[in-house]
């Protein structure tokens, strides 16, 4: 359980037996790269940094253009703000950060994206894995155990999702060995910081993203569990 973190600033102590580094929301669709999305450039970045998360991860569906966007519009204020993508496989939904390649909308393989994430030295997470995914996937409410060995993590703290199906996700996690990622899958501004990503290192870019996720030097969390627990120690 979280024991301290300053979120606006000042010392920041560990969540669990992770010394704390970086916040960051790790999935995020803006109106800039996902149709489905309302949140805009300007809301992400003020509600952000508003709760006091340290960086934010921009995850468009099956493309970098948005996030492309997103990354050049936030230069002037000096706000982290990294890529990744959010692909469609037969396996499900998968968020992939270092990822170089495009890929056509629907569907990407899960072996083609395997395939592309090697050459361009990506990590995969699979994204909210308990929810189910309806009638375009075959594993609905059931985690494809032919992707262990493949992904990096699993995304175990899902904004959008159920309590139960986070504890779901976190069970499989457990089993598999695996950590946990956190991020609101947020398409709207009163969604944006509802889970994370606490990471023990400083991140400044994409590929040190990637590295970190690699290493396991993270873990899933909600924000309102890390800010009762600063309230707490106060």
């Amino acid at each position: 359980m979280p024991r301290v973190v300053r979120l606006r600033g000042g010392e920041r102590e560990a969540v669990g037996d992770l010394e704390i580094e970086l916040i960051i929301d790790l999935h995020i669709h803006t109106n800039l790269g996902s149709i489905c999305s309302q949140l805009g450039p300007d809301e992400l970045l003020e509600r952000a940094q508003q709760m006091g998360i340290d960086a934010v991860c921009v995850t468009e569906h099956h493309s970098h253009r948005g996030a492309n966007k997103m990354v050049e519009y936030a230069a002037a204020s000096g706000y982290p703000v990294f890529r990744g993508v959010e692909i469609y496989t037969e396996l499900g939904d998968m968020l992939v950060y270092g990822l170089k390649h495009e890929t056509r909308y629907h569907l990407t393989t899960f072996e083609e994206l395997t395939e592309m994430a090697q050459e361009d030295g990506a990590v995969i997470v699979p994204a909210h894995p308990c929810r189910g995914w309806g009638r375009k996937h075959k594993h609905a409410h059931v985690f494809p155990r032919e992707l262990i060995g493949q992904v990096a993590a699993i995304e175990t703290m899902n904004g959008a999702n159920t309590l139960r199906s986070n504890e779901a996700a976190m069970a499989i996690a457990e089993e598999c060995g695996l950590r946990g990622t956190g991020g609101s899958d947020a398409h709207a501004i009163w969604q944006v910081g509802k889970c994370v990503t606490v990471f023990e290192k400083e991140i400044t870019s994409e590929e040190e993203l990637v590295h970190e996720l690699r290493e396991g030097r993270f873990v899933a969390a909600y924000l309102d569990d890390l800010r009762k627990k600063e309230e707490e120690s106060a």
